[in-house]
Parts: structure tokens; C-alpha cells; sequence
């Protein structure tokens, strides 16, 4: 008994000696053992033959039960154990066994013993094979050696006969037998070379062979191996022609059912691996067309090529020239030891074809040029979308005129008597850019200064130099450009806040300063010290709608006061704000804000969110400032902002009533919006623009009153039917300009 037992475990044997003869039926004796602890307790076997050589591959007896469930207290536990092989190959005697009884949850063990007579056999085993090694990874194609060892374990010489089973013959390349006689008590190393075959006749899986011995005075003995074949190779990926066309046939002839095309993959399996292939599409342009595949998932062998078809069904479009799709094949792999296909996508290229064939888009387009050439002998040069801006600068007949205008295109015009022309000296010197601009490139270029991608909402002339011009854009974005090359200078946004559209401009006559006013009520400022610096690239932010608790404050004007020290912004709820500017502060601007509200005129009433005052003008040159102001509802008013009174408050933050003089005002007979209003140089008379299409001279007196003996209801000098956007005028000259919702910049004369 184990001194460390401490009585937990009691055992006993059936017997205490067994004798076994080879070759005979098996013996048996059976081992009943006793739980005395006071918990559960399972047990286990281990026999063990004084003088034996453990080898993993070599059983010779066998249990049952292997491993005894757990039992309680005072259980006991019978094994049964049964003998069918020698314990030690070639041995006559006898034979101590010791039996061990463990349990892993008392950490004890207990040992018997028994005594085991081997009677001699006729043909005893005397021979022994053993791998060294005995697991081995090999490439397609390469050489590996599989050592063996062979012993005598008998009393006399024994002629053996070696085999290597179990792995196809051919692979063995030195012969899978071998023959040769072994001295009692001597061994021999074998080693027998494989050589997988190509990729494809040799699969990567995991092959098991045996190494069997066998003489003429012994019976057989082996060993067991393993031998991996290890992945190597690729899948190509390939596609006879990767460029279609819908229709595949007769393109020159309409059509309108032939909207589908297939594509051969082809995928060939170089590779010791079997796969499964599943075709997905990607690219920049698979969420245009609709695909079938077929079979779905393909299946291939090794050495085999696999076809699967793809087809792609698109939308064809009426008209046109054509596009040009593009999409991608990628093959997905069932086992991805070998990484993807090569290559591991196949792109695709699909051009599809209108369903009205070129040539006859063609000629019915000929067909309408030439009737449009019957109805309009020479095309009219103008926009291609509403007039936003027009400004004019110069003197005398060296006169020309900018126009800006939702084609995002910005013109130059020259002064004729009567007259305006495209100006000759200037042409679009760079392509737009159509994949990021928002317009149609301008179909006459002739004339057209700058693209800007955007639509262009107001331009202004740099003052001082008068070579360049601001131009502000729907994205936020204002550009400053040169006037004779249309080229950029500058640009300037606001980073916090990107597509905020800037709806009007203004400059200090020094143009050190601009000012932006955008859709959601917020003055931006931008200021340098020099003309011949840039602008910073972040302007101040003043938040108008914020200062005015309003939800929303769009500014569809601004207006410089002649002395550059009163910046006048308007907007909804018909009031316009009075910003004092700050001229030595140029990190704050403005010292104070105050408003004035046109609903007290007359009292109407009017200042809602639909009531907006849209225009604003000061008479330039002026030592006064008066101010002209129009709105929504056709109503034209003229303020001395020298006499304005606002409410005193020493919070800069809030906005002051300004009470400014009222020197007069009048209805328009339309009542409708009037968008834009211009002064003459002098003060003498004032031209407006708005919703009804007319452009209106007001005259006025002295004291910048309307002058009812010259034009109690304003004379008309252009009776349009399109909106009026923007006007700008050369009193001197007589001359009004005006941009509308017609597409056309036009010149007025005043007689």
C-alpha cells in the first residue's frame, strides 16, 4: 500500500497471477476499488510491465470501463482488465505488473501488483518498426525522406520485408519495399523518398501512411505517420472580352428591348486546392445596372476551368452620345489559404448606347438648326439663366459693364451708343470644370470672363484700382478676379460655416475692407492693411439673427454710407439694420447696431417673415446720408440717416431703435416687390427694378423728395414682363443697365 494513501482509496485483485499465451484468446482479471474518503471521487488505470519499452502505437491490454464515473462515500468501483498482447514483443516468463489506482479529486493513488506467466508462442513477435519522425509537410513537386528504424528484438537472424502503405505508390520514388536480414538483437534505418506529384494531381490534405514490417519468424509489426501536402498555386482570373456595348448588334438602328449583355468569367485553378467561387460586383457604377449570375456559386476542381455568366441589365437613355459604365467582378474564394484570384478583380467596361441612334439625334438636331436659322438669323449673345448682378465701370465711351448670373458665368460687356456688345478682348481662357461646376459650360464664350462653377448671386468692382472684381457665390465662397483675364486671385469662406450664400457685397472706397451679408443673416468682414496684401482667409463673424432673437434673417442687401462709416444691412420683417462702424478696431468692427422698421410708415402693419425690405441705395459722392430703400410690396422710401436718434444702451450687444428721419415715400402702382434701386451721381433722380419687369426713373427734388410734377407715378423706360434682378447706371451719361429673369443684360436710356 502507498504510505500516502492516508486510507482514502481501497482496492483489491480478482487474482493475483495470470498467465497469458500469444496468439491465444485474451485474459482477464478484474480490480474492485472502494471510495473511503467523504466526497465524490472518480478513478482511473495505468499498468505498467517491469521491463517494458512504452510505445505509443503498441497496446496490449485494454480497460473497462477507461475512466469511472464519480461515486460517493463507501462506493466501490470494479474494472475489468484484459490482456491480448504481450507487454514486452518477444518475451517468455515472467512478468511483474503493477496496477495504479489514481483519483484526481483525492491528489492520491494506490498500487497492486500482480505476476503475469507469458508462455512461449510458436511464432513470437521479435521484430519492431518505429518513425522517428513522424509527422512531415511537403510541397507539390519536392522531395522529403521518411526514416524508419527497424529492430530485432528476437533470438535468431530474421529475413524482413518492409512496405510503405497507405500513400499511392507513385509518390514513392526509391520503391515502397524493401528487403534485407536482420541480426538477432541489431536494427536498421530505412528511409523511403515520396515526391508528391504537379499541383493539380496532388490536393493539399492531410494523407496517412504505415510502415509494415514482416519476416518469416515473427508476426507483423508497423508504425503510423502523417503527411501533409501543403496549398501552393493560384486561380486565375480572367475574361475573354471585357468590353460590351448595349445593343451588341445593329447600334445604328432604333432600339429600346436590347438592354442586357453578358460577360464570360473564366476562373482556372492552378492550386492543390479545391474552391468554390462566388462573383460579387463592385466599382463606381454597379448600383446602375441590375446583375444574374449563373451558376451562383461555381464549382472547381483542381486543374479544371470554371465558367460562370454574368449578366448586366441596365436603364437605356433616349437621347445622347452614350456613357461608359464601369464595374468590377471580384471572386470570393471558399478557402483562402492562397490569398484572392490573380488578378482579383476583372474590370468591366459597358458602353451603353441611347436608344434614338446618334445619327438620327443627329439629323432631326440638323433639321431643327436649320428651321431655328429661318426663325433667328444671328443668335442673341446672353446668359443662359437669370441675371443676378450688373455693375458698370468707366467713362465716356470706354464704358463696359459686368454681369453676373445663376449660369455661373461672369460677362463683360462694352457701351455702344444704343447698344450693348459682347466684349471682343475677351474670351473664357480656361475649360470649366463640369464634373464639379453646378452649370452647363456657356454655349457662346465669346464675352464670358470667368466660370465659377457656382451661381454667381452679386459682383462688385475693387474700388481703388478698378482691375479686379468680387464675385459671391450659392456655396458661400467669394472669388476675387482679375478683370482682364477672368483669372482667380483669391478665395475667401467662411470655414465654420460652408454654403452660407452671400447675396450682396460692398467695399470701402479704399478697398481695405469687404463686407458680405449671407442667407442666414450673418455679416462676415474681411480686412487688410494694404491693397497690395491679400484678404485673410477667416473673416469676423457678426450674427445678425442671433443679435435680433429672429429665427431667420436672410440679408438681401448692403449699402456703404458715402464716408464708409455706416454699413446698412436688409432683410426680413421689413426692417434694415444701421452697423456704426469701429474704423481703428478692425477685430471689432461695428460699435453699435440699431434698427429701423418699416411697419410704422402709415401704419401698415406689414412686418411679418413675408415682408422683406430688398434693396438698398445711397446717393454716392454725397455728403449726406441718404439712403433709398424698397420692399416686398412695391413701397419706395427715402432716409436722412444723418438724423437718426437711437435709443441710448451701453450693452453693444443689443440692438437700439434708430429712429431715423422719414424724408419721404411712395407706393409703387404694381405693389410688387421691387428688387433693385439706383441712384444718379447727383441725387437728382432715383431708377428702380422689380417683379413687374419695369424699369422706373423717379425724379426727385432738392430735399430728396418724389417731384409729383415730373413723376407722381415714376416714368417707365423699359416695359418688361420678366423679373428685374439688378440695375446700374452712368447718369451722365443717360444710361441705365439692367439684368433680368430673361436671361438678358440690357441698356436704358434716359432722355
Amino acid at each position: 500500500m502507498n504510505s500516502n494513501s492516508d486510507n482514502l482509496i481501497s482496492a483489491s485483485l480478482s487474482t493475483q497471477s495470470l498467465t497469458y499465451r500469444p496468439n491465444k484468446p485474451e485474459v482477464s482479471f478484474e480490480i474492485t476499488v472502494n471510495n473511503d474518503s467523504d466526497r465524490f471521487a472518480n478513478f482511473q488505470l495505468e499498468i505498467v510491465a517491469a521491463g517494458e519499452i512504452r510505445n505509443p502505437n503498441y497496446r496490449w491490454y485494454r480497460l473497462e470501463p477507461e475512466v469511472a464515473a464519480a461515486q460517493p462515500h463507501g462506493s466501490s468501483t470494479k474494472f475489468q482488465v484484459f490482456i491480448f498482447n504481450t507487454p514486452i514483443p518477444g518475451f517468455v516468463g515472467t512478468v511483474n505488473l503493477s496496477v495504479k489506482i489514481l483519483s484526481p479529486q483525492l491528489a492520491r493513488e494506490r498500487r497492486l501488483l500482480l505476476r503475469l506467466e507469458i508462455e512461449p508462442d510458436k511464432k513470437p513477435i521479435q521484430i519492431s518498426v518505429e518513425l522517428p519522425i513522424r509527422m512531415f509537410q511537403v510541397y507539390p513537386g519536392n522531395v522529403i525522406d521518411v526514416p524508419v528504424r527497424v529492430r530485432n528484438q528476437g533470438q535468431v537472424a530474421s529475413n524482413v520485408l518492409l512496405r510503405f502503405i497507405g500513400i499511392d505508390a507513385s509518390w514513392v520514388t526509391n520503391s515502397a519495399e524493401r528487403q534485407f536480414t536482420l541480426n538477432t538483437g541489431s536494427q536498421m534505418e530505412v528511409s523511403f523518398r515520396c515526391e508528391p506529384p504537379s499541383v493539380v494531381q496532388a490536393p493539399s490534405l492531410n494523407y496517412l501512411f504505415t510502415v509494415e514490417a514482416t519476416s518469416n519468424n515473427s508476426y507483423p509489426a508497423n508504425a503510423e505517420g502523417n503527411l501533409e501536402v501543403l496549398p501552393v498555386g493560384y486561380i486565375n482570373f480572367s475574361t475573354p472580352q471585357n468590353k460590351q456595348r448595349i445593343p451588341s448588334r445593329r447600334p445604328w438602328l432604333p432600339h429600346w428591348k436590347l438592354n442586357s449583355v453578358s460577360y464570360e468569367l473564366l476562373f482556372k485553378n492552378v492550386s492543390n486546392l479545391l474552391q468554390e467561387i462566388n462573383v460579387q460586383i463592385q466599382g463606381r457604377d454597379w448600383r446602375k445596372c441590375t446583375f444574374k449570375k449563373s451558376p451562383e456559386i461555381a464549382n472547381l476542381n483542381l486543374g479544371e476551368t470554371a465558367k460562370v455568366i454574368l449578366d448586366v441589365k441596365t436603364k437605356l437613355p433616349w437621347v445622347g452620345i452614350g456613357k461608359t459604365i464601369f464595374i468590377e467582378a471580384k471572386a470570393e474564394l471558399s478557402d483562402q489559404r492562397l490569398g484572392s484570384t490573380d488578378p482579383a478583380t476583372q474590370t468591366l467596361e459597358l458602353e451603353v448606347l441611347p436608344i434614338i441612334p446618334l445619327w438620327l439625334q443627329l439629323a432631326i438636331l440638323a433639321l431643327l438648326a436649320v428651321l431655328l436659322a429661318l426663325l433667328f438669323r444671328q443668335e442673341a449673345i446672353a446668359h443662359t439663366a437669370s441675371v443676378n448682378s450688373v455693375r458698370v465701370i468707366g467713362s465716356g465711351t470706354g464704358s463696359s459693364v459686368v454681369s453676373a448670373s445663376n449660369d455661373c458665368t461672369l460677362r463683360s460687356w462694352r457701351i455702344r451708343t444704343d447698344s450693348l456688345e459682347a466684349d471682343e478682348n475677351v474670351t473664357l481662357k480656361s475649360k470649366p470644370n463640369e464634373q464639379k461646376s453646378n452649370c452647363v459650360q456657356p454655349r457662346i464664350p465669346k464675352g464670358v470672363l470667368a466660370f465659377a462653377n457656382n451661381p454667381i448671386l452679386a459682383v462688385r468692382f475693387v474700388p481703388v484700382e478698378n482691375n479686379s472684381v468680387a464675385i459671391g457665390l450659392e456655396n458661400g465662397k467669394i472669388e476675387l478676379r482679375q478683370i482682364s483675364t477672368g483669372e482667380i486671385i483669391s478665395t475667401l469662406q467662411d470655414s465654420q460655416e460652408q454654403g452660407d450664400k452671400v447675396f450682396d457685397l460692398a467695399f470701402t472706397k479704399d478697398s481695405l475692407n469687404l463686407f458680405s451679408g449671407s442667407g442666414k443673416g450673418k455679416v462676415r468682414v474681411w480686412s487688410r492693411e494694404f491693397t497690395t496684401k491679400k484678404f485673410p482667409e477667416e473673416p469676423i463673424v457678426i450674427d445678425l439673427e442671433q443679435r435680433q432673437k429672429l429665427t431667420r434673417f436672410p440679408i438681401w442687401a448692403l449699402a456703404l454710407s458715402p464716408d464708409d462709416k455706416m454699413l446698412v444691412v436688409s432683410g426680413e420683417f421689413n426692417r434694415f439694420l444701421i452697423l456704426s462702424r469701429n474704423q481703428n478696431q478692425p477685430n471689432s468692427p461695428f460699435k453699435n447696431i440699431s434698427v429701423e422698421r418699416l411697419e410704422k410708415i402709415d401704419g401698415n402693419g406689414r412686418g411679418g417673415q413675408d415682408d422683406s425690405v430688398l434693396s438698398l441705395a445711397f446717393i454716392p459722392d454725397s455728403p449726406e446720408k441718404i439712403l433709398a430703400t424698397s420692399d416686398s410690396a412695391g413701397l419706395i422710401a427715402i432716409w436722412d440717416l444723418t438724423q437718426c436718434k437711437p435709443t441710448s444702451n451701453n450693452n453693444q450687444q443689443q440692438i437700439n431703435d434708430s429712429n431715423c428721419k422719414l424724408l419721404d415715400h411712395w407706393q409703387d402702382e404694381s405693389k410688387k416687390p421691387i428688387r433693385t434701386l439706383a441712384f444718379s451721381e447727383e441725387g437728382k433722380f432715383l431708377v428702380s427694378g422689380g417683379d413687374d419687369g419695369r424699369v422706373v426713373v423717379w425724379y426727385l427734388t432738392s430735399s430728396h423728395q418724389l417731384d409729383k410734377t415730373k413723376s407722381p407715378k415714376g416714368i417707365t423706360i423699359f416695359p418688361g414682363s420678366k423679373k428685374i434682378r439688378s440695375i446700374d447706371l452712368k447718369s451722365s451719361q443717360g444710361i441705365v443697365i439692367s439684368g433680368s429673369e430673361d436671361f438678358q443684360v440690357r441698356l436704358h436710356q434716359i432722355k
